[in-house]
């Protein structure tokens, strides 16, 4: 009996850990109150007074006019890591917030469902597709996002989800139509043109495949430098396997070279692209060794 009366008290404990009260400022119409929030539903609000208070009090949401959080330090740490591009740190530090403030998933800008978000986020950045579409399935607090541009991502994480499956021909069309709407952020278009690239590439339309990956390096380069080197990959993945670009390489520095080929500016095109990433793009990270042979077909200037 102690062995379970303990159990339930450890139990207890460590569900409790995951639990934490949101520290804002709710506004009535004449009054303006900071409180510790301690559970939510769609019609009432739970909060105390202090941060150390027993005592529980409920106000009706309607009667409030808006509720500002705080920034959690959970939320603070997480967001640190994600900044350093620590995106396995910053994922495991975005669970647990997300986690902490569960029960606060109704009331929009919550830290809890905001956290939630940057999990799914760092999935995508990593390219844990698997995993991505298995939180998808679970998430519920995309209403409780405040960002229309965070509620938009959503829509790309469709075409992400295509990418998954390799649904080529689908995501060809869904890409064409998310690139003639004007609502995207530049992070986003890197997305959407990296997955038409995707799509492109598996039906076979290498010169499409091309403009998206050079789409997806050049929307947002600073912000997307994962996502850029990884267009640029693609863009030299593509180039080599060319059957222009590797007949210009068969050809190359014989009398039958033809510089003014398809084959020969492509192939020039991933000279310059390897190049680049030796210098910049790579950020210290090496030329993988199936594109370094292309710096030995460097034209000569004339």
């Amino acid at each position: 009996m102690k062995t379970l009366i303990s159990l339930a008290i450890l139990t207890a404990l460590s569900s409790s850990l995951w639990a934490a009260d949101a520290k804002a400022i709710i506004v009535m119409e004449d009054d303006a109150q900071q409180v510790w929030i301690t559970a939510a539903s769609a019609t009432n609000l739970e909060y105390k007074e202090t941060e150390i208070a027993i005592d529980r009090l409920r106000v009706a949401r309607s009667s409030l006019l808006s509720i500002f959080f705080y920034e959690p330090d959970l939320y603070k740490e997480a967001m640190v890591l994600f900044e350093n591009r620590d995106y396995a740190g910053a994922k495991t530090k975005f669970k647990e917030c997300a986690e902490a403030f569960k029960k606060l998933e109704e009331i929009p800008g919550n830290y809890g469902t905001l956290a939630g978000f940057y999990v799914l986020e760092c999935c995508r950045i990593q390219g844990e597709l698997e995993e991505l579409a298995q939180l998808l399935e679970v998430y519920r607090g995309q209403a409780s996002l405040v960002r229309e541009s965070q509620k938009n991502q959503f829509e790309v994480y469709i075409a992400w989800d295509a990418v998954r499956t390799k649904s080529w021909a689908r995501l060809e069309g869904l890409t064409a139509e998310m690139l003639a709407q004007k609502r995207w952020t530049g992070t986003q278009l890197a997305q959407i043109y990296y997955c038409r690239g995707m799509a492109c590439e598996g039906i076979g339309n290498a010169t499409d495949a091309l403009n998206a990956f050079n789409g997806a390096f050049t929307a947002d380069f600073t912000a997307s430098s994962e996502l850029a080197k990884k267009a640029a990959l693609a863009c030299l993945r593509v180039i080599k396997g060319h059957e222009e670009v590797q007949l210009a390489m068969k050809l190359f520095g014989t009398e039958d070279e033809d510089p003014n080929s398809t084959g020969s500016t492509l192939l020039q095109e991933g000279v310059a692209l390897c190049e680049l990433w030796t210098k910049a793009l790579g950020d210290g990270q090496a030329l993988p060794a199936e594109y370094k042979e292309l710096l030995k077909y460097k034209a000569k200037a004339s």
